[in-house]
């Protein structure tokens, strides 16, 4: 008796919400005019106010001149016409009709909530319009209040917890929560192909569902997706998982959209989130009807690299990770990462043993964004059968420093971050890594490690650290030191022959870039050229040595330095770096 009188005071009191028809109630599938010995619901309270507010919203949305005709698409996704530019205006003001509206809703179902907490429906809802009122903590202690069995209350969890940045505690609920699905929930959940290219998708498809081999292929994406490697959780999983979240928050709910949630919104709510605002925009003067334009967060960068990268990482370079490259099957847009740009750095691999030694300086003071900010800066490199990286994050990082990171000897992938939580400004580098290319060759050469001369030849990586270039824009008329070392030389030491090339880069096609060949080199009529006569070091199977090169009579422009060291009169091994002369 008490939860009936309540619901009666509620019916009361929203009894101006929004003009509706007579009370109905469902028996068994069909309706019935109400009586007054009738009972109305939490669930048919609740959705009839919600369905009430949408129309509303709908009929008051503000009106904005913008619109794609269908020809102007980016894309078609079903009966939706999808476009990203991040120049074209943002949404309008919510009007404040509107806010005022949700605000009465949500008090609503807050009550609701507290007579019905097992009833999911509400639960969602609730949440749902919380965070989209801004009012993440407030989702989140509805979300902790429910009661639903099974799952469902993790997800809703997981939900607030991610909209609230809290990246790592989501990513930990959702895991239990996928934990506890049955296998065909689960599958569905965890389910790629929305965000991947057909070709990707079709050897994705052939691995059976719920197999370790999926399981892992899976993880490996999540990984390789994360915007930030360096940060606790994965902000990338947990933003597909809010997705499929929101999925659920819209079956028997109104939208904005008319003609309800269907396959067609689903899809694009998937690939590209779900919008953040709407407003009224192009309309037929002779129907009265106009167009509904949603507007998802921006600026929204590549959900999931290309299926390339996805299968061969360590031979990838920056261009293949460009966050805009085409074509975008999703898009993600990270909160931290309202700025995302290339990091100017330098980076060389040395191997220790069965241990990859890697070597990263970077330059923030010439980055705007990060001005006048505390920087974070992280190094993570990883093997290619890894889900995790390893790393070193330095906070309150200074504006220029090196970085150095040990991981298993190998093929990696290197992400080089540098970001300002303060401003959501990223800058980041990210490609493969590989021992330079040698086969059958006793004598291996590590990467060039460019640096300031300071008087004195390094002869240890640690000497040449404090000195390494953070860039590899060298200025016209300074001299550059070169940093290497050679291994397998023999400890009773051995005649080495040590060139040092620096010709002009040559870029080749597209196809071979793909191919990780990106750089090719031609002899010049008058190259920059050492050539010296060398022991190998005694004692030792490491060789590591320095030269430094007069660049002063090179022109401005891209050149690639080229080390050939010949063993003992046997054969040559190579190794190369990029540099660009720029003017003083």
């Amino acid at each position: 008796m008490i939860m009936r009188r309540r619901l009666l005071f509620l019916m009361l009191s929203l009894a101006g919400f929004a003009p509706v028809g007579r009370a109905q109630i469902v028996r068994g599938g069909s309706s019935a005019p109400a009586t007054p010995t009738d009972t109305v619901s939490p669930f048919e309270l609740g959705r009839r106010a919600q369905r009430d507010f949408e129309l509303f919203r709908r009929l008051h949305l503000p009106y904005q001149s913008t619109g794609r005709s269908p020809s102007q698409c980016d894309e078609r996704v079903g009966r939706f016409c999808y476009w990203y530019d991040e120049r074209s205006p943002g949404a309008p003001p919510e009007p404040g009709e509107i806010t005022a509206k949700r605000n009465v809703l949500i008090a609503l179902l807050d009550s609701l909530g507290h007579i019905a907490p097992g009833e999911r429906w509400i639960v969602a809802q609730r949440v749902r319009y919380l965070v989209e009122a801004d009012r993440g903590r407030d989702a989140l202690t509805a979300a902790t209040e429910c009661k639903v069995g099974g799952w469902y209350c993790d997800i809703m969890i997981g939900f607030a917890q991610h909209m609230l940045g809290d990246y790592r505690a989501a990513d930990s609920v959702y895991e239990v929560a996928i934990a506890k699905m049955l296998v065909r929930d689960r599958c569905v959940w965890r389910d790629l192909g929305y965000l991947i290219d057909e070709d990707t998708r079709q050897s994705y498809r052939r691995l059976p569902c719920a197999s370790k081999e999926r399981i892992a292929y899976e993880d490996r994406v999540w990984f390789l997706s994360k915007v930030l490697y360096s940060t606790d959780g994965n902000d990338s999983r947990t933003e597909w998982y809010a997705r499929m979240t929101y999925v659920e928050m819209m079956r028997d709910a109104a939208g904005v959209y008319q003609f309800g949630f269907d396959d067609d919104e689903r899809e694009l709510l998937l690939r590209f989130g779900w919008p953040r605002a709407w407003a009224r925009g192009r309309g037929d003067p002779r129907t009265g009807e106009y167009n509904t334009v949603g507007h998802e967060p921006s600026p929204a960068y590549r959900f999931i690299p290309p299926g390339y990268v996805l299968n061969n990482p360590t031979i990838s370079d920056s261009t293949d990770w460009a966050v805009q490259l085409p074509p975008v099957v999703g898009r993600y847009s990270p909160t931290y990462a309202k700025s995302l740009k290339p990091l100017v750095h330098q980076k060389a691999m040395f191997r220790r043993g069965d241990t990859a030694l890697v070597v990263m300086a970077y330059d923030a003071r010439n980055m705007p964004e990060l001005d006048s900010t505390a920087i974070t800066a992280a190094l993570v490199v990883s093997p290619t059968s890894a889900v995790r990286g390893f790393s070193v994050v330095h906070k309150k990082a200074p504006r220029n420093d090196v970085i150095t990171v040990k991981a298993p000897w190998g093929p990696l992938i290197m992400s080089a971050e540098v970001w300002s939580p303060d401003r959501s400004a990223v800058r980041r580098a990210r490609y493969g890594m590989a021992p330079p290319f040698a086969v059958g060759t006793r004598v291996t050469l590590s990467d060039l490690l460019f640096y300031e001369p300071y008087g004195d030849f390094p002869t240890t990586v640690e000497e040449v650290v404090p000195h390494a270039l953070s860039t590899e824009k060298v200025r016209a008329g300074d001299k550059l030191g070169v940093y290497w070392e050679a291994y397998g030389t023999e400890p009773t030491g051995e005649p080495m022959k040590v060139s040092l090339t620096v010709v002009r880069e040559v870029e080749e096609s597209g196809f071979l870039r793909r191919q990780a060949k990106t750089l090719r080199v031609v002899t010049e009529a008058t190259p920059v050229s050492i050539t010296v006569q060398d022991m190998s070091a005694r004692g030792s199977s490491t060789s590591p040595r320095a030269l430094q090169l007069d660049i002063s009579t090179l022109s401005k422009g891209a050149y690639v330095v080229q080390l050939e060291v010949e063993v003992a009169g046997q054969y040559v091994v190579r190794a190369d770096h990029r540099i660009e002369i720029v003017v003083r």
